[in-house]
C-alpha cells in the first residue's frame, strides 16, 4: 500500500479518535480549545522548523510563490465582496469564510510524509503570505470593502494590520526556516532533537483537536447557506489548482504542494474573526468551518492517494 495512502487514513483515524472521545466524554471542547494553543505556539512551529534542511539548494524560481501566494489569498475574498456587495453583512461573512488556507494544522500534517526538501520550502513561503491574511489580512479586508455599510468602530488601518500579523508565531517560524534553508545553515543536534520530538507530535494533536472541535449538529435552514460557501470555496480552489498544475513551470512536487494548498479547509480563524465582527454568525461560520474540514479530508486524501503519479 502507498505511504500516501497510509498517511491519509491514519490522520482520519486520529481525526475521527478526537470526535469520539468528545462523544463519550472522556474530552471536553474547552480541552480542545486550550490544546490549540499547544498546536499553534508549540508543536506547529517545532513541526516546521524541525523541516528545515541546511544544505537545500533554494531556488530562485521558488520565490515567485510568494506573488502566487499574494494573488490567490487576495482574490478568493475578494470574489466574495463581487457576490454580496450589496449585504454588507453577508458581504463580511463570505469574505471572512472564502478568505485563508488552514495549512500549519492541516496541509502540513496530511503531506509531512511525503514532502521533498523543495515541497516543503513551497509550502513555507506560501504559508509566510498566507499568514498575513489569516492573522488580521482578510478580516481588515473584509471590513474596508464594506465600510461604507458595516462599522463595528474599529479603525482599519496599516497599524492595525500589523499588530495583527505581529502575534503570527507560525509565519516568524516560516521565515526562519526558509533563511536557514537558503543560508545552508543546520541546526545542531542538541537543538533540533527536541524540536524534531515535538514537531513529530504536531499531526496527532491538531487532527486529534480538529475530531474534539466537531459538531454535526446543524439545523435545516443553514445547511443551504453552508452548501452555497462550500460550492464557492471549492469550486475557486478547483480554478487555481487547475491554473497552478497546468501553467506554472515548478517541479512536479511544487505545483502538487500549491495545489493540495488551493484545497485546504478555511482558516480555523475564521469562526473566531467571525466572533469579532458578526457574532450573528459566529456558529454558521463554526458549523461551515467543520464541513470544510470533511470536505478537504476527502480531497487532499485523493490528492495524496495519487501523489506518486502526479509526481513521477
Amino acid at each position: 500500500m502507498p505511504d500516501s495512502i497510509i498517511n491519509a487514513y491514519t490522520v482520519i483515524l486520529i481525526f475521527l479518535l478526537g470526535y469520539f472521545f468528545k462523544r463519550f466524554k472522556l474530552v471536553e471542547i474547552d480541552t480542545a480549545r486550550k490544546l490549540s494553543y499547544v498546536v499553534m505556539y508549540i508543536t506547529l512551529p517545532c513541526a516546521i522548523l524541525a523541516g528545515t534542511q541546511g544544505a537545500i539548494d533554494l531556488e530562485q524560481s521558488l520565490f515567485f510563490i510568494l506573488p502566487l501566494a499574494f494573488v490567490i489569498s487576495f482574490c478568493f475574498p475578494l470574489v466574495g465582496y463581487f457576490l454580496y456587495r450589496k449585504d454588507p453583512e453577508r458581504c463580511v461573512y463570505t469574505m471572512l469564510n472564502l478568505g485563508g488556507f488552514n495549512i500549519g494544522n492541516f496541509i502540513l500534517p496530511f503531506m509531512q510524509t511525503i514532502l521533498t526538501p523543495d515541497g516543503f520550502i513551497a509550502l513555507c513561503l506560501f504559508d509566510v503570505i498566507n499568514a498575513f491574511f489569516c492573522f488580521g489580512g482578510v478580516y481588515c479586508m473584509a471590513l474596508f470593502f464594506n465600510r461604507k455599510g458595516f462599522d463595528n468602530g474599529e479603525k482599519i488601518d496599516l497599524k492595525k494590520i500589523l499588530i495583527e500579523l505581529s502575534k503570527s508565531i507560525t509565519s516568524y517560524c516560516c521565515i526562519l526556516s526558509i533563511a536557514l534553508s537558503a543560508c545552508g545553515v543546520v541546526l545542531p543536534k542538541e537543538l533540533m532533537h527536541p524540536i524534531e520530538v515535538i514537531g513529530h507530535s504536531n499531526t496527532f494533536l491538531c487532527m486529534f483537536v480538529i475530531g474534539v472541535a466537531l459538531n454535526f449538529a446543524i439545523s435545516l435552514e443553514k445547511i443551504k447557506r453552508i452548501f452555497s460557501m462550500i460550492i464557492y470555496r471549492y469550486s475557486l480552489a478547483l480554478i487555481a489548482a487547475l491554473i497552478v498544475w497546468f501553467t506554472l513551470p515548478f517541479a512536479p512536487m511544487v505545483r502538487l504542494v500549491i495545489v493540495a494548498i488551493c484545497f485546504a479547509p478555511i482558516t480555523s480563524l475564521a469562526p473566531i474573526t467571525a466572533i469579532k465582527s458578526l457574532p450573528q454568525f459566529a456558529e454558521d461560520s463554526a458549523n461551515l468551518n467543520m464541513i470544510s474540514v470533511i470536505t478537504s479530508v476527502v480531497i487532499v486524501t485523493i490528492i495524496n492517494a495519487f501523489a506518486s503519479l502526479m509526481i513521477s
